[in-house]
């Protein structure tokens, strides 16, 4: 059995780290069976989650967990892809896993109507000795990190402009097809709906969302990742395996 090291789900989502989400969505997808293990980067081998433990190896990064489980497989998600749609696939997930994961940082932990609502919640998950001086000092240390991004609580409009400008960009590159790259679901799939998922389904509105649900073929198209691979989930019953509900 793998053993998925991540957090638990929050705020209704599989789980609030798109990292996570991405490589539990694979697993999934793959009906590859796993069981969940509540972690957190200090339990982890290079101090980064999510990681899986098979055999008594551990695997960290979430491309580098699904390169080991694609080796296996019969066929692989990007099997008769041209050169042109690896590229694209490339650029896409770069360009996805780092602006977005700001963009989700930021409406959570920068923008203050946003840390309002998530401050509460995130008190109640962690323990205790991270309630007080170490959750103010690890939001002072993100706050840095997003103002070298650009991203200032004291602009959120102009912190959100960067995130629809993707968000205008993935619309535009999914057009009217069922996914990205075509007509099944491929590995860049996996990020680009764990991001996506991340910033439509949580609880609490905020501008990027807002503009997110304008996105009709991007609602659309999370539907059809989450019936694909999270049909039946609720966050009182974690899924033991990777096999889909019926």
């Amino acid at each position: 059995m793998v053993e998925l090291h991540q957090f638990r789900p929050f705020w209704g989502l599989p789980n609030a780290s798109p990292f996570c989400m991405k490589v539990e969505t694979y697993l999934r997808f793959r009906h590859i069976s796993y069981v969940v293990v509540p972690s957190g980067p200090r339990k982890s081998p290079t101090g980064r989650i999510p990681f899986v433990v098979e055999e008594g190896r551990s695997i960290t990064d979430s491309e580098a967990i699904i390169a080991h489980f694609e080796q296996r497989e019969a066929t692989c998600l990007d099997d008769g892809l041209s050169d042109a749609d690896r590229a694209t696939a490339f650029f896409v997930r770069e360009m996805v896993e780092e602006r977005l994961y700001w963009q989700i940082t930021y409406m959570r932990w920068g923008d203050p109507s946003g840390w309002a609502v998530f401050r509460p919640d995130l008190v109640k998950y962690l323990p205790l000795a991270m309630r007080g001086p170490v959750l103010f000092l690890l939001r002072r240390a993100l706050l840095r990190q997003m103002r070298q991004q650009g991203l200032s609580p004291a602009d959120p409009q102009g912190a959100y402009a960067r995130g629809r400008a993707v968000l205008d960009a993935l619309a535009g590159l999914l057009d009217d097809k069922p996914f990205f790259l075509g007509d099944a679901p491929r590995s860049l799939d996996m990020s680009v709906y764990a991001f996506l998922a991340n910033i439509l389904d949580q609880p609490f509105g905020n501008p990027l969302q807002e503009h997110g649900k304008s996105l009709s073929n991007l609602i659309a198209y999370c539907a059809r990742m989450k019936a694909l691979c999270w049909q039946g989930w609720t966050e009182g019953h974690q899924a033991m395996s990777g096999k889909r509900s019926s």
